[in-house]
């Protein structure tokens, strides 16, 4: 039945009431790529090649995506405080990167899309106006899994509220020619997935260790090291470091994490105040709208925050605080689904049963790895 929803899903059944790709300039300074930051899909915002015509592939005009975390880290680190670097331009922050955004046809298979987004992609590009007349599908084999895209991809509603939010953001400049796509991202994907678990069986109800679903390279820092060094050590994916107290045997337990989709609704410049000045921890526990349990003594950083700091935690908290989100390695991989998608968080860390060790990530490529085992690509 896996096969069904792979081979059987299109690229257009999955872009109703999905809003384009958001993007700003190379030339732009970066202030305004942070403005246009919260009203994204995800906690990043394209940026675009300069002189590029409204006509040409969306996606190749794409250098790079810049991240909250990227606006944070720069921030912190530019020896000319906070609003030098927002005058800089989006194009030299941002790490040139293409390929994390890919443009496929309307007619594309569901699996096809994964595999690019297993390859690195974390938007894939979908035509409207080619999407709208799209007949190549026939869904009636297909029901059941069609009325769930719509279920949770969303009708006019969520078509209207999309575009409510595009409108309420003044501050979001213009997508170039990309209002012509739809864009998907891998969270929506998964959305889509979780939808379907009765044509996955047995797969979702089995645990993320039987599946080999646990990524044991996961990147961290010490709760005491200067929480600068988190933004040097952010792995291509998943794009989160540990914030760990290491113990006696060698081992981490994780106490909190630090990446974009922490930052994404935040004070970029109180955020960076923080990250230039704190620990690791400190600089964590600061995100944490609802406070976090404090670790042992020896763990805690002994400076104030900053007047600066203490307006990290101001904004809307739409990720559940800051005491890192943990799973059992016998957790099963719809559950898993279930808690990355109530908490919008691209990435949960697994712990050890006995001695709350930690083992490993799960991510959003470990998820794709497991469902599409088996599944082979159409010839």
């Amino acid at each position: 039945m896996a096969h069904i929803v792979f081979l059987r899903t299109a690229a257009a059944d999955l872009t109703a009431g999905k809003p384009p790709l958001r993007g700003v300039p190379a030339s732009a300074p970066l202030s305004a790529a942070a403005a246009a930051i919260p009203a994204s899909q995800e906690a990043d915002v394209a940026v675009w090649r300069d002189g590029a015509s409204p006509l040409a592939p969306a996606a190749a005009t794409v250098i790079g995506l810049l991240s909250s975390l990227d606006v944070v880290a720069f921030l912190a680190a530019h020896p000319g405080g906070a609003a030098a670097a927002m005058r800089t331009p989006a194009g030299d922050v941002v790490a040139h990167e293409p390929a994390l955004v890919r443009e496929v046809e309307p007619h594309t298979r569901l699996i096809e899309i994964v595999e690019l987004m297993k390859q690195g992609a974390r938007r894939v590009l979908v035509r409207k106006n080619i999407t709208e007349a799209c007949t190549v599908v026939d869904k009636k084999p297909f029901a059941p899994f069609y009325k769930a895209v719509l279920k949770i991809t969303g009708g006019p509603k969520a078509a209207a509220s999309a575009k409510a939010v595009g409108q309420s953001s003044s501050s979001a400049p213009a997508a170039f020619g990309c209002d012509r796509y739809c864009c998907l991202t891998r969270e929506d994907i998964v959305r889509f997935l979780i939808n379907c678990l009765g044509a996955l069986a047995p797969t979702p109800l089995q645990s993320i260790s039987s599946l080999g679903a646990v990524n044991r390279g996961y990147a961290h820092v010490e709760a005491s090291s200067p929480a600068i060094q988190a933004s040097w050590r952010v792995p291509s994916e998943p794009r989160a470091v540990a914030v760990v107290r290491t113990n006696r045997d060698g081992s981490h337990k994780v106490l909190a994490d630090v990446s974009a989709h922490r930052l994404w609704l935040r004070d970029y410049v109180a955020a960076a105040d923080a990250m230039a000045s704190l620990s690791s921890l400190s600089f964590a526990a600061g995100v944490d709208g609802h406070g976090m349990v404090p670790p042992d003594d020896d763990d805690v950083d002994a400076a104030a925050p900053s007047p600066r700091a203490s307006r990290l935690s101001s904004g809307r908290d739409g990720h559940g605080g800051n005491a890192a989100l943990r799973c059992r390695g016998t957790s099963s991989l719809a559950a898993i689904m279930a808690q990355m998608l109530s908490y919008r968080s691209t990435h949960i860390w697994v712990t050890d049963a006995q001695d709350d060790v930690l083992v490993g990530v799960v991510g959003y490529m470990e998820i794709f790895n497991a469902v599409t085992r088996g599944v082979a690509l159409p010839a």
